[in-house]
């Protein structure tokens, strides 16, 4: 299943610029697993022309707000309003690079862990141009209206 940006939009808090992702390339919202794709360019909110593409602790805020996605399409296929979510806690992150270079594809593999009531445990792991670079744990709380 592919999903663009265009339609992920009203799934997720994050608009214009704010938005990165370029598009979903698999989503199980059932099994609590989704891949992204955003591709850097100039025109990405992360782009330092100085390094002509983006430092690596942008590619924090591509994983956050791919979970951010995944937790939409669960609420679009249960016919929930999507609700907002916040990070509580990030562990054992790290990159592998220092800079996504422009016109390089970054891709995020998230699967939920656990949930506890109203709070989610997701592992990511952070592709560059389809190589492993870097991986890590979020803890999220979704705020439930």
């Amino acid at each position: 299943m592919t999903i663009e940006h265009e339609e992920l939009s009203p799934l997720v808090p994050h608009k214009g610029k704010m938005f990165i992702i370029d598009r979903i390339s698999d989503a199980r919202p059932d099994e609590w697993i989704i891949e992204s794709e955003t591709k850097i360019t100039d025109g990405f909110m992360f782009y330092e022309k100085s390094v002509d593409g983006a430092p690596n602790y942008a590619c924090f805020e591509i994983i956050a707000q791919t979970i951010s996605a995944l937790t939409g399409l669960y609420a679009r296929e249960h016919s929930l309003p999507p609700n907002m979510g916040f990070i509580l806690s990030v562990s054992n992150l790290h990159f592998d690079f220092d800079v996504a270079k422009s016109g390089q594809t970054v891709k995020v593999r998230a699967t939920r862990e656990a949930k506890v009531d109203n709070v989610y445990s997701f592992t990511a792991e952070l592709f560059v141009e389809g190589k492993p670079s870097g991986s890590g744990k979020l803890t999220v709380m979704e705020v439930v209206e």
